[in-house]
């Protein structure tokens, strides 16, 4: 996955299993910043018993049905977004992106396309056909990057599970 984004000088890697803590802080900075944006509010997360982190960072950092992916700043190992993606056994051919966020003092960097951009090679490298992803209808800073990432609205919506006045519409791209 090495280098994204050329000169900006972001680097997007698999996290590591002894990041369990770096991941809790950057995903719970996540969900108090956008909270509209994942499935997960802050109190569920930081409700969350130890164990439960530890199980996703070492899943994501070796799993072959799934991965966690860190944007960091290639000079100072700041860390810039966050993204994972995973496949369903009955669907092998499917990858689903998920929590996709960038720290706000990193956004127009290209740290989301990078993130995008390496989740999709993740995808390919085990064969897989497509990338699906949900986004909230209101969040169309979002749905504009995922449309230059390559992703276009499937016409499929869901409820969105913290509130039931938005709705989450389903984006694909091919691999």
């Amino acid at each position: 996955m090495g280098e994204r984004g050329g000169e900006s000088g972001i680097q997007v890697r698999r996290i590591r299993a002894d990041e369990v803590a770096d991941f809790k802080a950057f995903r719970l900075r996540a969900l108090a910043d956008a909270p509209d944006a994942f499935s997960t509010t802050l109190a569920q997360a930081e409700a969350m018993p130890w164990s439960s982190w530890v199980d996703r960072v070492t899943r994501g950092a070796a799993g072959e049905e799934s991965v966690l992916l860190v944007a960091e700043d290639a000079v100072t190992g700041a860390w810039l977004g966050i993204t994972g993606s995973y496949v369903e056994p009955h669907q092998p051919e499917t990858a689903h992106v998920v929590s996709v966020w960038t720290a706000p003092e990193a956004r127009r960097r290209g740290v989301g396309l990078a993130l995008l951009a390496a989740a999709r090679e993740w995808a390919r490298t085990r064969g897989m056909s497509e990338q699906r992803l949900f986004v909230s209808n209101t969040n169309d800073s979002a749905r504009m990057l995922y449309e230059r990432a390559g992703f276009r609205l499937t016409g499929r919506t869901e409820p969105y599970p913290n509130d039931p006045a938005l709705h989450e519409q389903e984006m694909q791209a091919p691999v």
